[in-house]
């Protein structure tokens, strides 16, 4: 069952609100680096002669290597979406009771425990909450 969902069957005037917690602007950055460089690699690895063609240049070794093994240039494609994935979620679940910290799972690594997030409320809300 939903966190939320759980918590406001047992305390129904609980006021219950969420947020996304953005990455750093630089992960977001550089997660779109990796991004265009992903879709650079793409294109170049299926037209590359033809775009090197377009600006007059010679194709250089690794973009014919890229062309001709066109595998890697796929499985590169699926690793560097996951590289972008990681860098862009922060894994934040944090639990905050009347603006306190009661349960972070960035400092902890694991999601609460219901049972361990009512016993704390209970410590720490008023009778009159139940």
């Amino acid at each position: 069952m939903e966190y939320s969902h759980f918590l406001k069957e047992k305390y129904p005037s609980l006021q219950i609100s969420s947020e996304v917690k953005q990455a750093s602007q630089e992960k977001l950055m550089l997660a779109q680096v990796v991004s265009w460089i992903q879709m650079g690699g793409f294109a170049i690895s299926f037209f590359g002669q033809p775009i090197f063609n377009a600006i007059s240049m010679p194709q250089p070794a690794w973009a014919a290597y890229l062309q001709e093994n066109k595998g890697i240039a796929i499985m590169c494609f699926f690793f560097g979406n996951s590289v972008v994935s990681s860098m862009v979620q922060t894994g934040a679940f944090e639990v905050f009771l009347g603006g306190e910290l009661i349960h972070s799972k960035i400092e902890s690594g694991q999601l609460p425990e219901v049972n361990h997030l009512l016993r704390i409320m209970a410590d720490r809300l008023p009778a009159s909450a139940y």
